[in-house]
């Protein structure tokens, strides 16, 4: 049995690293009583696997977490006091979240088919809000873009240095959540009502759907740095969050649709 899980990841536990965020949920499947499957071998682990790893300093409210279940029953060292022994998806969120930090959220659960593809492998574009402390900044950012045909953005790492065209692999953007709601419903399955919890209309926010992958993911990070270079200016304060993932069949579904 394979289920996928959607959670949020706020306040400080932004600063926690991806390897750290997988021994969390290690220890929160372990002390949930969740009947996680594990491989086998003389060293035996929890068999999950995450969509994207989200960048230190980020928060979400949209991650997505894959793991192999034996059961949907209780395999706890408690036993419950009124004896049940198997929970509906509904409940096994309740349960997590109870033995979670109220940082790190469990917010859907999805039982999927044994023959789903990772989510890592099934990733094609993310979406964003951006906030900044100059509110100016999301109004000239959506000018610079809205202007330019062509992006090229030179992407270097120790080993080798890349040029990546921006434009094209920016599905929509906004200054404002509703507006930028409107387009990302033509092409994407998304949980509005969820999603509108979270999002204000602050002058100060910038949204954005790009695309990502492991062949290819386009990070918010690299198109401010493009804009603050195009206009000469230092990287402004701005506090990123992802919103949600969307795999690529027909046209863009979110993850939880899957």
């Amino acid at each position: 049995m394979k289920a996928r899980l959607r959670f949020n990841k706020m306040g400080s536990m932004m600063y926690i690293g991806h390897l750290d965020l997988m021994r969390y949920f290690q220890k929160l499947f372990r002390r949930s009583g969740l009947d996680v499957s594990y491989s086998k071998g003389f060293n035996p682990h929890q068999i999950m696997s995450f969509a994207s790893p989200l960048g230190i300093g980020l928060t979400s409210i949209g991650e997505y977490l894959d793991v192999s279940l034996e059961s949907l029953n209780y395999n706890g060292f408690r036993k419950d006091i009124d004896g049940n022994t198997s929970y509906t998806v509904e409940e096994w969120s309740k349960i997590i979240n109870d033995n979670s930090n109220g940082l790190i959220n469990v917010t859907g659960f999805y039982i999927i088919p044994d023959d789903s593809k990772p989510s890592m492998s099934q990733l094609a574009a993310a979406s964003y809000c951006i906030y900044f402390e100059d509110v100016s900044i999301p109004g000239r950012i959506y000018e610079y873009l809205d202007d330019a045909d062509e992006i090229i953005y030179t992407k270097e790492t120790k080993k080798s240095k890349r040029d990546i065209e921006l434009i094209s692999n920016i599905q929509a953007f906004d200054t404002s959540y509703e507006s930028f709601a409107k387009k990302v419903s033509v092409i994407a399955e998304f949980d509005y009502d969820y999603e509108k919890k979270y999002m204000n209309e602050d002058a100060g926010c910038f949204y954005l759907m790009c695309t990502a992958g492991s062949s290819l993911n386009i990070k918010p990070e690299m198109i401010i740095d493009s804009f603050c270079r195009h206009n000469c200016i230092k990287m402004p304060d701005c506090q990123i969050m992802r919103i949600d993932m969307y795999t690529l069949s027909d046209r863009y579904i979110s993850m939880s649709e899957c």
